[in-house]
């Protein structure tokens, strides 16, 4: 038997965590960068917080103002939702088999009672 091998993404953080260490790099406060990029200052934070996702478009700007590719942007958002999916998968596969064993214990209670009541009559 071969074993079964899953996708392990490359990225395990958010986008935005590069972002923020390029803007220290650069030597860039928010709004000096947002000058620069045309991005407005809230979104640029919302992003280096990891609470906005990157799309093409804001990839194309951040290559403008960066000169870090938007194929780059773009692979990082990718691979990091591939993990947030993954992630999320494992946790509604581990609550799943918990309800299934919860059923699974109460249909043989229910089985139990049965038997126990058909022995009886």
């Amino acid at each position: 038997m071969g074993t079964k091998k899953t996708f392990e993404p490359a990225v395990y953080f958010h986008p935005g965590e590069t972002l923020e260490e390029k803007l220290q790099e650069m030597g860039f406060s928010y709004s000096e960068f947002s000058k620069m990029s045309g991005l407005s200052e809230d979104k640029i934070k919302r992003i280096t917080a990891c609470k906005t996702d990157i799309d093409e478009e804001t990839a194309e700007i951040l290559y403008k103002s960066t000169k870090i590719p938007v194929s780059m942007w773009l692979k990082m958002q990718e691979s990091f939702n591939l993990y947030k999916l993954q992630k999320l998968a494992g946790m509604l596969l581990k609550n799943l088999q918990k309800h299934e064993t919860a059923y699974e214990v109460k249909r043989q209670k229910v089985r139990q009672t049965i038997n126990k009541m058909a022995a009886l009559v």
